[in-house]
């Protein structure tokens, strides 16, 4: 991802593709699981990796039917947070709620019978979470996240935090398929060389979206699959060019391509120029477009006398 300002506009940049990409059938089932929570208590919601905020609106119209909740989102990046707590004060004016108090990492606010509390914690998952929290969740939300980590965390954590009969709802999980058209004699090796690279020093899991879907089905995995359904990215541009500012989106992942290729030994950097300055070349004028397999997924916490540790 870009550094600073790049970084969010690259996150707002994507909003309309996101809200395209997520799937309806898993989001309802995640509304029809949520019908089963007490609505007596605060519900506790936790997000990882929640980027600038982008998501926030989705996931409390999730929520509707709760009169209270506990909403914490964590990041690594302070400065995101930051990001997070303006976009969260801009939806609080524009929903019509009165705020009740501001702090720096903590916002509490309601109106109409509803009170919120969301808590901003800087966090690198799986770490940063006290034992004490060991079950102490309702509902577990991430967005474009868990193929960012390790193979193994996002489950691991979920059967840590979440409270038995608790929901783990994953949108946007990239499963290892990217395309851009039109085809590129290019395109084939270059891919390959990308997700590569998403395993490599970075650490993550580029097919992530099928792996949580296997691991869910394991045995013994802690969880009841609710509901799977794929949520790709596509971009394709009409008569007047982009939407919003998909523009923007397709050159950062231009960006990203080309960082990751530079560093490949298997693309010779003439080649690399040659595709990237046709690439740019169809994206200005409008020519370019773009797909990404992602998949969403949804599953329930089974009963369990212990909660995983965490390395």
């Amino acid at each position: 991802m870009p550094h600073g300002g790049g970084g969010v506009r690259y996150l707002r940049a994507k909003a309309s593709v996101d809200a395209r990409a997520v799937n309806p059938a898993v989001r309802n089932a995640v509304a029809q699981a949520l019908t089963q929570m007490p609505a007596d208590r605060p519900l506790r919601v936790l997000e990882c990796g929640g980027g600038a905020g982008g998501a926030f609106p989705q996931w409390i119209r999730l929520l509707e039917r709760f009169p209270g909740v506990e909403f914490t989102v964590t990041d690594r990046d302070p400065d995101m947070l930051v990001h997070y707590r303006h976009e969260v004060c801009a939806w609080v004016d524009a929903a019509g709620f009165r705020m009740v108090e501001e702090e720096e990492n903590r916002l509490r606010f309601g109106g109409g019978g509803r009170a919120f509390d969301v808590r901003f914690r800087e966090a690198a998952v799986p770490r940063g979470f006290d034992p004490r929290e060991d079950g102490a969740f309702d509902l577990l939300l991430a967005q474009s996240f868990w193929d960012l980590l390790g193979r193994g965390t996002a489950l691991s954590l979920g059967r840590r935090l979440l409270a038995p009969g608790g929901i783990f709802y994953a949108t946007l999980t990239f499963a290892g398929v990217t395309r851009f058209g039109p085809p590129h004699e290019l395109d084939r090796r270059l891919l390959v060389c990308y997700h590569a690279s998403m395993a490599g020093d970075r650490g993550g899991d580029p097919i992530a979206g099928e792996r949580l879907l296997g691991e869910v089905r394991l045995p013994g995995s802690g969880f009841s699959e609710l509901a799977v359904g794929r949520s790709d990215w596509r971009v394709v541009p009409t008569d007047e060019g982009y939407p919003a500012e998909e523009d923007f989106f397709l050159e950062t992942i231009l960006e990203f391509v080309e960082k990751e290729i530079r560093e490949a030994p298997e693309i010779a950097h003439p080649e690399l120029n040659e595709w990237l300055y046709t690439r740019r070349r169809q994206l200005a004028n409008h020519q370019l477009s773009f797909a990404a397999r992602q998949q969403d997924m949804a599953a329930l916490r089974d009963p369990a006398d212990s909660p995983d540790a965490v390395a």
